[in-house]
């Protein structure tokens, strides 16, 4: 996990009691009476606010949920409910971790925590709702609060997953042709929007969503090599389409020139010293960045799962866990503060 990441959070995890999980960035404890685990989002500038609730034997309901989230919604955004897991999105403040660790955290906590007190919940396993023998694990790729009965069947119902998607190979042809048709779409999106009248960050976000994804799905995964394609691709395809878009700009102004003659002439004008730069580089500058902007998450999410495998262990002891399968797992090395 991130070393800046982790200085952020570590003065906060103490100041509540908490622990850390170096590997996976999860703040997890008691906060009165209730077993949270905090698990940073993508942007690694909110957290995922997590627990396993039940009431007289009873999952929690959607809607009361959403009533506890209402009530706080300044620090708590969307919610859902799955068995018995509720999971609330803090919402970020500032533009980094540590002002939303200073400003909404405890805020979110304390909002959780005594709603759900006065509404008469209490800790269970997220699975099948048992309270005892109870722990916060870290399974593939998400916290967890489960009890032993159900960490075994997870490992066991997860172990098929595991060894099929280890043997999935990448198809590089079938990621370039996904990413070709995945620009195309964000290509459609920066012209529409420029004709428009507008630079709409949207459609940079379109660009590289869609490339990433469209690699993706059908190169089978988003490898390191499928994330560099899939850059060059996005940069060959913005430029491209920022010049067809002038082209057309061009043909409305001059109707004798046709679209692929305007697009020619473009080239030829750029590359010729034809164009006063100061009025088309701000333009061409702000689609990279919205793209970059549209990308930088997928991309994040990419390197983050190769880099945390599918594995699982407790992250509420201090020795290493084996699965029952008998493969070794990581430990969840821990900040006890």
């Amino acid at each position: 996990m991130d070393k800046k990441y982790l200085q952020s959070v570590i003065p906060f995890a103490a100041s509540v009691n908490f622990k850390v999980d170096n590997a996976s960035g999860t703040l997890f404890g008691s906060y009165k009476g209730f077993n949270v685990m905090l698990f940073p989002l993508f942007n690694l500038r909110s957290f995922q606010l997590s627990v396993a609730v039940k009431r007289q034997g009873v999952s929690p309901s959607l809607p009361e949920m959403q009533q506890i989230a209402a009530m706080s919604k300044k620090f708590l955004g969307a919610c859902a409910v799955n068995g018995y897991r509720v999971d609330f999105n803090v919402k970020p403040s500032g533009l980094s971790i540590k002002s939303t660790v200073n400003n909404n955290l405890l805020h979110a906590l304390e909002a959780v925590a005594v709603n759900l007190s006065k509404l008469g919940y209490e800790n269970c396993c997220q699975v099948c709702g048992q309270t005892e023998n109870v722990g916060t694990y870290f399974a593939y790729n998400c916290t967890a609060r489960l009890c032993d009965s159900c960490h075994q069947t997870y490992v066991e119902r997860n172990d098929a997953v595991r060894q099929e998607k280890s043997k999935k190979t990448e198809n590089i042809v079938g990621g370039i042709i996904g990413a070709l048709l995945g620009s195309l779409i964000g290509a459609a999106a920066i012209i529409i929007f420029s004709q428009l009248g507008y630079i709409a960050a949207i459609s940079g976000v379109i660009m590289g969503v869609c490339a990433l994804k469209g690699y993706e799905l059908l190169g089978g995964k988003l490898s390191k090599a499928g994330i560099i394609i899939s850059s060059l691709i996005m940069v060959i395809m913005v430029f491209l389409s920022n010049q067809l878009d002038w082209a057309i700009i061009l043909h409305n102004e001059y109707p004798s020139y046709g679209i692929f003659d305007a697009f020619k002439m473009m080239n030829y004008l750029l590359f010729n010293d034809g164009i006063e730069l100061s009025a088309y580089l701000p333009q061409l500058f702000l689609l990279y960045i919205f793209t970059f902007v549209g990308a930088a998450p997928t991309v994040s999410a990419a390197l983050r799962k190769q880099n945390m495998p599918d594995i699982l262990y407790r992250m509420d002891e201090s020795a290493p866990s084996q699965s029952n399968t008998g493969e070794s797992v990581l430990n969840g090395n821990s900040i006890n503060n």
